[in-house]
């Protein structure tokens, strides 16, 4: 309740969350139950109580839409080498629930936790089972999943490394999340990488090694190899 029968323009733009400008523009327009003393508009405060209660009722009713309008049943995420979580919040503003991430850096981690702290976070995909991740998740099958997301190590993909690829430790990482994906079938996988993975060979042989007068490249050297035995992996689930 306003103590005062008649408020400035500047407390009723506070009362409001207007701007002075919107409120004098109100007064003249008759919106605001006002008077002018010389320059100086003076408002009724009774006024000013209308108009607040007529907007808390109109944030309510904005704010019962919103949740009648939600989707029950969102579809269903799980979310690995999760980072802090910048690509699960694009994937949940496009409408997803993320059940579950999986981080091992503890700055990450640490800010998953703060974040979403009812979410359940696991650490090293590699000491998980499929069935483990499910059960930490909450579901009984991989048919309640809609969507697997992460982006895998890259150090063993990236022309700024060595490109050891599937011989590289953070290179098998990468067929485990695969494996797991596989294992669980959901209706969709993102899979997000550096661009050195369209050309990473399955074997790298070092530059110095190649060339005119060395022997020619074996098919596992080639460039490509691995996004073509990912796609061979997918396509034969």
């Amino acid at each position: 309740m306003i103590m005062n029968d008649i408020i400035t323009v500047t407390e009723a733009a506070q009362l409001l969350e207007l701007t002075p400008q919107r409120v004098r523009t109100m007064c003249k327009q008759g919106s605001i139950d006002a008077y002018q003393s010389g320059r100086t508009w003076l408002i009724k405060s009774s006024s000013v109580e209308k108009l607040m209660l007529v907007n808390s009722l109109s944030d309510a009713q904005n704010s019962y839409s919103m949740l009648a309008s939600e989707p029950k049943n969102k579809p269903k995420a799980l979310s690995f080498f999760s980072g802090a979580m910048g690509l699960d919040l694009g994937i949940e503003q496009a409408g997803f629930e993320t059940l579950l991430a999986s981080e091992i850096d503890k700055a990450a981690r640490d800010t998953i936790l703060s974040n979403r702290p009812n979410m359940a976070l696991i650490g090293d995909i590699r000491d998980y089972t499929t069935e483990d991740i499910l059960k930490l998740a909450g579901v009984s099958s991989g048919n309640e999943i809609d969507l697997i997301m992460g982006g895998p190590p890259c150090q063993a993909f990236s022309t700024a490394g060595k490109r050891l690829g599937l011989e590289d430790e953070r290179g098998n990482v990468f067929i485990k999340y695969l494996d797991v994906a596989l294992d669980i079938r959901p209706k969709y996988i993102v899979i997000e990488n550096v661009r050195g993975l369209l050309s990473a060979p399955m074997k790298h042989r070092p530059h110095n090694e190649r060339g005119e007068g060395l022997p020619p490249l074996k098919s596992e050297e080639q460039p490509g190899g691995v996004l073509h035995y990912i796609i061979r992996i997918i396509k034969s689930a």
